[in-house]
């Protein structure tokens, strides 16, 4: 993927914020496969010009859509979870995935659909789970680090298998159950399965942990080496 140009100027910044909000709104009304650039003008009040030198076709607005999802959600588990009670960091990080998946709902279905036939938002699909993947293991590797996890906890399949959990369940609940689970209900139960199978109890392995100990150290990496997640390839000049 190349490395996209950005909008030089506030105004230009702002057109493209407009774009892609008009665009969020445009594609709700109708299906991927139905999707037009001239819906999206239509409802920003701008010309098919001002599109174009912004985005040049319609699955690069999405991709933006999805890459300004995406950064909210990388967002949720960026900071070390060592706040001082690790329950409530956990908590936080998947009460705060659980609101963003659904408040961005129609973006998710939008991508979901968009990627069978756009190769470049099915990589995208890839690279977000990633991303999100390692972001989970940084601060699983912090725990391990530090001494509060169980023993022998393989980092790299916990990560795994903890951040498909979280991002399944919340997508798929209200598919599978019924209605959709109340949001706190929900991080309570993910919350609960995340700490019991991760950090020791006070008295050895297993169960919910209070707090972090006050001695040892602490781990501030990433595990993807501090790089920023990677950039479209569609620039946005203004």
């Amino acid at each position: 993927m190349s490395t996209p140009a950005t909008p030089r100027t506030e105004r230009g910044e702002r057109t493209r914020r407009r774009l892609l909000d008009a665009a969020r709104v445009a594609f709700a009304r109708t299906t991927w496969a139905r999707a037009r650039v001239e819906d999206v003008c239509r409802e920003a009040r701008v010309g098919h010009g001002t599109f174009y030198a912004y985005f040049p076709n319609r699955t690069a607005i999405l991709e933006a859509l999805v890459r300004r999802h995406a950064a909210a959600m990388y967002g949720l588990v960026e900071a070390p979870w060592t706040s001082g009670d690790v329950r409530a960091d956990v908590r936080a990080v998947i009460a705060g995935f659980t609101m963003l998946a659904r408040d961005d709902a129609d973006i998710r279905t939008l991508w979901s659909a968009a990627a069978a036939g756009e190769p470049a938002l099915a990589e995208l699909e890839r690279e977000v789970r990633v991303q999100f993947v390692r972001r989970i293991a940084a601060n699983l590797a912090g725990a391990v680090e530090a001494g509060f996890a169980r023993d022998g906890l393989d980092v790299e399949v916990a990560a795994t298998a903890l951040g498909l959990m979280v991002e399944q369940t919340v997508l798929l609940g209200g598919t599978v159950t019924g209605p959709a689970v109340e949001t706190g209900r929900l991080a309570d139960a993910l919350t609960d399965l995340w700490v019991h199978a991760v950090y020791r109890g006070p008295g050895g392995p297993g169960g919910i942990v209070g707090a972090w100990p006050s001695p040892g150290g602490s781990f501030h990496g990433r595990a993807d080496g501090g790089a920023a997640p990677a950039p479209g390839p569609h620039g946005d000049p203004s």
